[in-house]
């Protein structure tokens, strides 16, 4: 095993939290018989959330090469750590005796939701920089740029309508970069 590998360990452990997270409370969701009803933004984040983390875990493969240090080891750790915080943000543990509205704890954690998602880009949109001799401006940029802008927004917009745009957007946006990527020749 080498330092990567060691390092990625770690990474690895608390995005699949994270996923265990969205996962759960999806499952809570469909299994509930609560008469709340659905808040559509909110699950459309929960599938935002879902795709982002498995495009960054995907990327991060392309630090294997990098020369690795405690500073480089712990700030690859912000993204994942905020991208757990979003999710365990957005799909709580279940509460015993509590019924659970999607949309009053949407309403409720929106603010640190949407700055701990819009953080957690940022730290994946610099990490080639910060980690190796990525150029701070690339194409890539765009789409980070695409998941900002609306995160930002969330943060200061309300309403059923808005918030669906917004998390729509986002998809559209991780849908293509994926696309353009992973999945179109270079």
């Amino acid at each position: 095993m080498n330092l990567f590998e060691y390092i990625l360990i770690l990474t690895s452990v608390i995005y699949a939290l994270s996923v265990a997270q969205i996962l759960s409370g999806v499952s809570r969701m469909a299994q509930s018989k609560a008469q709340a009803p659905s808040y559509l933004p909110s699950r459309i984040w929960a599938l935002n959330l879902f795709i982002t983390i498995f495009l960054v875990w995907w990327a991060t493969w392309e630090f294997r090469e990098a020369e690795w240090s405690f500073a480089g080891y712990v700030y690859l750790l912000i993204a994942p750590t905020l991208l757990f915080l979003s999710s365990s943000l957005l799909l709580p543990s279940d509460a015993p005796g509590v019924e659970f509205s999607e949309e009053s704890n949407f309403t409720g954690v929106k603010g640190l939701f949407f700055t701990s998602y819009a953080a957690g880009v940022i730290a994946i949109s610099v990490d080639g920089s910060v980690l190796s001799d990525e150029s701070i401006w690339n194409t890539g940029r765009y789409f980070q740029v695409a998941l900002f802008a609306p995160t930002v927004c969330g943060l200061f917009v309300s309403g059923r309508a808005a918030q669906l745009l917004i998390a729509m957007s986002v998809l559209a946006a991780l849908i293509a970069a994926s696309v353009l990527r992973f999945w179109l020749p270079r």
